[in-house]
């Protein structure tokens, strides 16, 4: 059971950050206002995008997910970061727990059988 769950959540976090990932590649006008008011620019958006899409990626195989889940909590963490800089209190909540979702794969441990 605890395998199957295992599964369900890394499935779920790569979802959640592809999904991100995918509106900042696409430059969706909230995700193009928010680097905005970061003093980020469009290619760091971008960038920072692909980055999301590929740890999502690299989440949904069991050997590399670990290799995923960190590049997900950096792209998170860097956001988190951020966001304590400009003060962007309505943000920290979800950055937070991007970085918490992506380090709970990281420290999984491994199931016994």
């Amino acid at each position: 059971m605890a395998k199957h769950c295992k599964k369900i959540w890394r499935t779920l976090v790569g979802l959640g950050f592809a999904a991100c990932g995918i509106s900042k590649v696409l430059g969706v006008e909230i995700q193009e206002k928010r680097f905005s008011e970061l003093d980020w620019t469009q290619s760091n958006m971008k960038t920072l995008g692909s980055a999301q899409i590929a740890g999502a990626v690299l989440l949904s195989c069991k050997k590399t997910s670990k290799l995923g889940a960190l590049l997900l909590a950096a792209s998170a963490l860097c956001l988190l970061v951020t966001g304590f800089k400009h003060n962007r209190k309505e943000e920290l909540a979800i950055d937070g727990f991007g970085v918490l979702a992506a380090l709970s794969i990281i420290f999984c441990k491994k199931c016994k059988k």
